[in-house]
């Protein structure tokens, strides 16, 4: 009973607060990468991406907030999902075929429940908010700054 009441807290959150969480996931991880280019490009002989020691500061104080603040949202879902899937294993990995039939019709009844309440927070039909998700942004985010990188070196290159 307590874990039905917990399930169903759980679903009224997603159900309040996922549009919000899912925006707050897609804007971090562009500032990301737009802060990192922004960054880069300070380096770079660009006269356009020219910028004084104290902006360049700036822009690398303000990344780690961030990726912080990204890094916390993925960890606490990803831990809340584990959570949740840990029940149904204990549920299995007890010794209910050996215990007698209501008990066994009742554990088989709530790991279907469980089964049936696969609610996760999903970026994407496939992609789940955890610990994976975040280090995958961060491999894409490295992918889009070096490719913007290079793009801009060739250009500034060939004029």
């Amino acid at each position: 009973m307590q874990h039905r009441a917990m399930m169903e807290k759980y679903e009224d959150f997603l159900i309040l607060f996922r549009p919000m969480i899912l925006l707050q996931i897609f804007v971090s991880s562009l500032s990301v990468i737009l802060l990192l280019f922004t960054f880069m490009m300070g380096f770079s002989n660009v006269e356009i991406f020219e910028a004084s020691t104290v902006v360049l500061t700036r822009l690398f104080c303000t990344t780690p907030p961030i990726l912080i603040q990204l890094f916390t949202i993925c960890y606490l879902y990803g831990n809340i999902h584990n959570q949740k899937d840990s029940i149904v294993f204990a549920l299995y990995s007890s010794n209910w075929t050996e215990m007698d039939m209501k008990c066994k019709k009742l554990i088989l009844l709530t790991m279907q429940l469980n089964n049936a309440n696969h609610k996760k927070l999903k970026f994407t039909g496939t992609k789940i908010v955890n610990l994976e998700m975040f280090f995958k942004t961060m491999g894409d985010c490295y992918t889009v700054i070096s490719v913007l990188v290079n793009y801009i070196q060739q250009n500034v290159d060939r004029i």
